[in-house]
């Protein structure tokens, strides 16, 4: 299977170190990136000569990975368009609720799956990157949760490859309780600069979460889509079992003076507060607070 992989950060730096062993894996650049990557990627200490095409060296990916930020996919989308082919799946792996329907308006929906990744704890910086949790799970599948061929002949080079997959029956409730996670764990930790390790042991944080969260499953119950007391739950045991020093994306950003996504996180449930007339004041506070945050680092 040809992979072509959109973004060489912390998610696809580690995504393309699990499956260049097993598959035909390259990375999309434009030409300063191209120059960068000269001397490989390093990931865990190990120099991997990624092969990096520009769009001069297109060819037609199977299968083609978004591992950006929501703010650089509109120049993520750009750059792949012409490795997409007529039988090309995208799969993105950004956080949020929304880069699925910006490919299929741009691509066409019969090419999208459904997508994300969560269980990574990273840090990117330069050409390096760290992994603390040898690598994430890609949880993925079709909007309408079928079992399609595709999805199984995909979760199959992953797992053959060594990287974790998990094909839900609703992937759509998946990607909002990643939403969820993200608005909550993310948004803090970039405010409080909390690693997993300093998360992980501070009560009055999970307290916080908590507020955040019934914020998210009021506006995603208007959404149609049901956030149980299990789910969030469940999201707080799955972030505090990570107990090393990586960071969240949003506080690695903070920390290196880049932008973040908070207007896709709590500025996302914000809008949709507005959207369906529901008050959303913790998200609304958090989104601003960041905002007056990032200045000041």
């Amino acid at each position: 299977m040809r992979i072509r992989i959109v973004g060489a950060g912390a998610v696809g730096a580690v995504v393309g170190w699990k499956l260049y062993r097993s598959a035909d894996t390259a990375f999309i650049v434009d030409g300063s990136r191209k120059e960068r990557y000269r001397d490989g990627l390093i990931v865990n200490g190990e120099r991997i000569m990624f092969r990096t095409l520009d769009a001069g060296e297109a060819d037609t990916a199977d299968l083609l990975i978004f591992a950006v930020k929501n703010f650089q996919l509109d120049e993520a989308a750009e750059e792949a368009a012409p490795f997409i082919g007529r039988d090309t799946v995208l799969l993105p792996l950004l956080n949020g609720i929304e880069a699925e329907e910006k490919l299929s308006a741009l691509f066409g929906s019969e090419k999208v799956l459904y997508g994300f990744i969560t269980d990574l704890s990273s840090v990117h910086e330069g050409v390096e990157t760290t992994c603390f949790s040898n690598g994430g799970n890609i949880v993925f599948g079709e909007k309408d949760g079928t079992r399609s061929e595709r999805v199984g002949r995909i979760a199959g080079l992953f797992r053959s490859a060594g990287q974790r997959c998990t094909v839900p029956d609703d992937i759509l409730h998946e990607k909002w309780w990643k939403f969820m996670l993200n608005t909550c764990f993310n948004t803090l930790s970039a405010i409080l600069i909390a690693d997993y390790a300093a998360i992980a042991g501070n009560r009055d944080f999970i307290r916080a979460v908590r507020v955040i969260a019934r914020e998210v499953q009021t506006v995603a119950a208007k959404e149609g889509i049901v956030i149980t007391q299990d789910d969030i739950e469940e999201m707080i045991r799955r972030v505090t079992a990570l107990r090393d020093h990586g960071r969240t994306s949003m506080l690695q950003d903070v920390l290196a003076h880049r932008e973040t996504e908070n207007r896709y996180f709590a500025g996302a449930v914000s809008r949709l507060g507005k959207k369906h007339s529901v008050p959303t004041p913790i998200s609304d506070f958090i989104s601003l607070l960041l905002e007056a945050k990032r200045p000041c680092v």
